[in-house]
């Protein structure tokens, strides 16, 4: 009984961890739509992105985070219009980059319909979680610069605790081998979004299930962790300070109770639409340094690196994020895509 209770206490450390706080990507503003089901079909194309993020680098079981996401306009005809892009890198330095956020629209924008799919894996030692989702999204412009979007996304979460990925003094003791703990839950995620081509400003939530996770030790029922709904606000605003240069300053605050609430304040510089820098500042956390480059109206390339916090640089590194974009069926030629945010 002792052992099983240990193995309870395992399962639930590792489960609380991961239902009530989600993976946080230091590149959000890179791929919005990981959060906000809202943003999707809001560009011109088809928008495909993977990332990669090692939280401590150089340390083994180290939570490991890893996604796929894509969406895509269904119905959007008028494509000179788009919630974060500008033009393609042929017409970077004249005018025209600055007219395009300055003039004023002359044809009402008709709404539209986005849909896209998210599939984000977490992992830290013997704990895996997978969250699968198909969004829709619908954008409906109030006025010919300001548009209005409302998603949702549903989908399951799987939870999976490999008993064999533990530290056991026995490896063959009869209360660990042999199993594992697989649970599948519904998801459901729902978000709004305001835009124009210089601003935006949304809100959504996750995990609005908040469903409990429970096993079963000798024909008991257990209960383990409960999921926990987490709230995020972004908002952002793209200053053009010259045709060649622009300043994006975001933030987005996140709230899943009964952790605190935390603040992310970003910064980016955008040279000629094609290379940018910047940094991120997490409340009561460590700074983050952020730089990319736009190779091609095809392909981008993003990476973040969260500098260690104090004492932890001795055994370990900070964290590693790499983010690679992909522009689908991209008529306008549009050079830099959501780096707006």
């Amino acid at each position: 009984m002792r052992k099983l209770s240990i193995l309870s206490l395992l399962l639930c450390l590792y489960l609380n961890a991961f239902s009530q706080q989600l993976s946080h990507f230091s590149q959000y503003m890179l791929n919005g739509f990981l959060v906000n089901p809202a943003l999707a079909g809001s560009e011109n194309y088809g928008d495909v992105k993977t990332g990669y993020r090692n939280q401590w680098a150089g340390i083994e079981g180290a939570p490991e985070s890893y996604y796929l996401t894509a969406h895509m306009p269904i119905g959007k005809m008028n494509l000179n219009t788009t919630a974060t892009s500008v033009p393609y890198r042929g017409r970077t330095g004249s005018r025209a980059l600055l007219q395009n956020y300055t003039k004023k629209e002359t044809v009402q924008p008709q709404p539209h319909h986005g849909a896209g799919f998210t599939v984000v894996t977490d992992k830290a030692g013997a704990l895996k979680r997978t969250d699968v989702g198909l969004t829709y999204a619908y954008h409906l412009p109030l006025t010919k610069e300001l548009k209005m979007s409302a998603g949702l996304s549903g989908g399951v979460s799987v939870y999976k605790v490999d008993e064999q990925g533990l530290q056991l003094t026995d490896p063959n003791d009869p209360t660990f081998t042999g199993g594992n703990y697989n649970r599948v839950k519904p998801n459901i995620t729902a978000g709004v979004l305001l835009y124009t081509k210089r601003f935006f400003v949304g809100t959504s939530s996750t995990q609005l299930l908040q469903d409990e996770l429970s096993t079963r030790f000798n024909g008991e029922e257990s209960h383990l962790a409960s999921s926990r709904a987490h709230h995020y606000l972004m908002g952002g605003y793209k200053v053009v300070v010259t045709p060649k240069l622009s300043v994006l300053p975001s933030v987005m605050v996140k709230y899943a109770s009964p952790a605190p609430t935390s603040v992310d304040v970003n910064l980016k510089l955008l040279y000629y639409d094609k290379v940018w820098l910047g940094g991120s500042y997490r409340q009561n956390s460590t700074p983050v340094i952020l730089g990319g480059i736009n190779l091609s109206n095809l392909l981008q390339v993003g990476y973040a690196y969260d500098v260690p916090a104090r004492g932890m640089d001795k055994i370990g590194g900070g964290a590693h994020e790499v983010v690679l974009g992909i522009l689908v069926n991209n008529r306008g030629r549009i050079f830099s895509p959501s780096d707006f945010w």
